[in-house]
């Protein structure tokens, strides 16, 4: 599927996928089997499945009742044998994941009771934002960022930590050579960084994302195997930076039109279809891999593009939801032409 379209650096400097040959309406172009991290929220962990991310309800059920204790006291749950096995046979992490969960657990639990013995005057106080955010400012904060003091984290936090963690589980198993190094590190690391544009425009998320490092390290202190991954800043901040833009929420598959989130995952070769409000790529996903279609014929030479958003929403609305949330001014043909540009 890859020599239908290649990786190209586009007219504005960033890259997309181009067509190498013509393509017919319905082609799949490409598949990614499996995300390269991922988090299911907390409240969803027995409803969806751990690897398909199958939803309990849309077969008629309030849980799974598949279960593989991956140790510590902590389990994972599927839909089905079938999935646990693959699961298995796939290498999921087992006891190293069972490890990571209780540790995270313990340390919540542990910065809970600090919180509630700590006096009231005692307690530390929310980060103001920080203002005039530069690249060097960001440098410097995450410099420091062993520093920061321990607090307990927020619940989205919580699954912040718990997506970082995931993916520092999938370096140290590619380090060791358990899984298959194609959706590496390196090749997320190919990926947009957006880290300046998102502090730039979110700055209370600075101390966020420092707040969840110093997590993370309390709970690595506990997984020795995942030491490596934060002897410094690096890994955590490399992803942190390309999570905004490049991630993809875990959605309720039904035929109603309404969905819920379970959760959000990175499907590194996936991000590089950039988005088009005319798009000529649709994105489905199929248990946990996420495959992508052409909707009409595209000629050799074509960007092939997909949409972020909702192609119903007017220009203004368009353009400021890509403007905050993906970081690019949009002007594709159908902008110009509804903003009278053209």
């Amino acid at each position: 599927m890859a020599s239908l379209f290649s990786r190209q650096t586009t007219s504005w400097g960033g890259r997309g996928l181009f067509a190498t040959q013509s393509i017919p309406s319905g082609t799949l172009i490409h598949t990614c089997e499996a995300p390269f991290a991922s988090v299911v929220f907390r409240e969803f962990r027995k409803e969806v499945c751990a690897r398909c991310f199958a939803y309990a309800f849309d077969a008629k059920r309030n849980t799974w009742n598949v279960r593989l204790d991956v140790g510590s006291g902590n389990g994972m749950w599927f839909c089905s044998d079938e999935c646990r096995d693959e699961w298995v046979e796939e290498g999921g992490g087992g006891e190293l994941v069972g490890q990571v969960n209780a540790a995270i657990d313990r340390v919540a639990r542990s910065l809970q009771k600090e919180k509630g013995k700590a006096k009231e005057h005692d307690r530390t106080v929310s980060h103001p934002p920080q203002t005039d955010v530069t690249k060097q400012r960001l440098d410097e904060a995450w410099a420091n960022a062993d520093r920061v003091p321990k607090e307990m984290l927020d619940e989205m936090e919580l699954e912040y930590a718990r997506f970082i963690l995931s993916a520092l589980i999938r370096r140290h198993r590619e380090q060791a050579g358990v899984v298959s190094k194609a959706n590496s590190w390196d090749d997320m690391l190919e990926l947009q960084d957006n880290e300046l544009p998102y502090i730039q425009s979110r700055p209370h998320a600075l101390a966020s994302q420092l707040r969840v490092f110093a997590f993370v390290c309390r709970v690595v202190a506990i997984v020795p195997a995942l030491a490596p991954s934060v002897t410094t800043p690096q890994y955590v901040r490399e992803l942190l930076a390309r999570d905004p833009g490049n991630v993809f929420g875990i959605y309720e598959q039904n035929r109603t039109g309404d969905s819920e989130m379970f959760g959000w995952s990175m499907y590194v070769s996936a991000s590089f279809f950039n988005h088009d409000c005319t798009p000529n790529v649709k994105k489905q996903r199929s248990g946990r891999a996420l495959s992508f279609y052409t909707t009409r014929d595209v000629a050799a030479g074509d960007e092939l593009c997909t949409n972020y958003i909702d192609l119903d929403d007017p220009v203004h609305k368009r353009r400021e939801q890509l403007a905050r949330n993906w970081y690019f001014d949009c002007v594709c043909a159908r902008c110009r032409a509804e903003s009278g540009e053209v």
